[in-house]
């Protein structure tokens, strides 16, 4: 069955409605997400617009269930802003709220940030960097990440890609990181939030955080507690389990810390650091089991300690990349 691309309204805030239904549906794929990110990126115009209609979503989190329902029963005292909003229909009721939530919400929250700063990452490169209430952020490679300042809270608005914050602390300005699939929000807390491959990973090295995802009728939320670690799909939350999370935040100090894993995953993890992959080329290897603690960039020695325990082939790719595969 052919494949057809979405007809996204070519009106930039009519576009950033049908993405957000598209964002909060419950099955927005990996395809759509490269989609989105390209077109958000496309034009500021763009960005503006949906930051406004997440802006109204995040305040709805704010309002309990019971008051939001009242809201949703109540006359619209907008109409204009009814009608601009009508697109979001198409993702269910969650867009009810938005609608509801945009004629209180906006006015206690405004859209336009007194600061914003832009951070954006390359395969392999890692930056860090003190933010303007003392907090800090470490951005793992090819990551992008845009920090906020409102009047009422610290938001870092995760594209892509993996940060670790060490937030301080601000009863009156609480700090959110906000991704298309839920949100993390903490205070004087040291945290790392990972989002690919259509999921969000939060490891919380001090304090605490609450990880929250879903529509507000069946939101899931869940408190991190330090030395834990969670994940979450959209609208699916996994329960939070001790984890080593020194050694999953090793890469802050270049290096990367394996403990009995499979060669697939490592390799996987190797590979974001690197030019151009490494690719497994014989399944055989996949589940063979490593450990071992590797600096970043240094495939030759990762090699070299997989020849140990494995007779391996590695063949080198005209890209620069390498193929493993195991010896006859």
């Amino acid at each position: 069955m052919p494949h057809h691309p979405p007809k996204i309204p070519n009106d930039p805030r009519d576009a950033a409605a049908w993405w957000f239904a598209r964002v909060h549906s419950g099955n927005f794929t990996t395809a759509e997400q490269r989609m989105f990110r390209q077109w958000r990126q496309a034009d500021s115009r763009h960005e503006q617009e949906y930051r406004a209609l997440d802006e109204v979503w995040q305040a709805t989190q704010m309002i309990p269930a019971d008051e939001l329902r009242s809201l949703l029963s109540a006359p619209a005292r907008s109409a204009p802003l009814m009608a601009r909003r009508r697109l979001l229909i198409t993702g269910g009721a969650i867009c009810s709220t938005v609608m509801a939530g945009g004629v209180v919400a906006a006015a206690w929250w405004p859209t336009t940030p007194e600061q914003q700063t832009r951070y954006a990452t390359g395969r392999g490169e890692l930056r860090s960097a003190s933010l303007a209430d003392g907090s800090r952020i470490q951005i793992n490679t090819d990551t992008v990440a845009v920090v906020e300042y409102f009047k009422q809270r610290r938001t870092v608005q995760l594209m892509s890609g993996e940060i670790m914050l060490q937030t301080l602390a601000d009863s009156a300005r609480p700090f959110i990181v906000a991704t298309a699939i839920g949100q993390i929000s903490a205070d004087a807390a040291s945290f790392n939030v990972r989002n690919d491959d259509a999921q969000v990973r939060l490891a919380v090295e001090s304090g605490s955080a609450e990880i929250s995802t879903g529509p507000w009728w069946r939101r899931q939320r869940a408190i991190v507690a330090a030395g834990t670690s969670t994940s979450m799909r959209a609208g699916t939350l996994t329960a939070p389990t001790r984890i080593d999370v020194g050694a999953a935040t090793a890469w802050r100090y270049g290096k990367l810390v394996f403990n009995d894993q499979p060669l697939d995953h490592i390799v996987r993890e190797m590979s974001r650091y690197l030019p151009q992959p490494i690719r497994i080329t014989d399944s055989r290897l996949n589940h063979l089991r490593m450990a071992g603690v590797f600096n970043l960039k240094d495939s030759a020695a990762f090699l070299t300690a997989l020849r140990r325990i494995a007779p391996i082939t590695v063949k080198q790719r005209p890209d620069g990349g390498v193929d493993i595969a195991q010896s006859a």
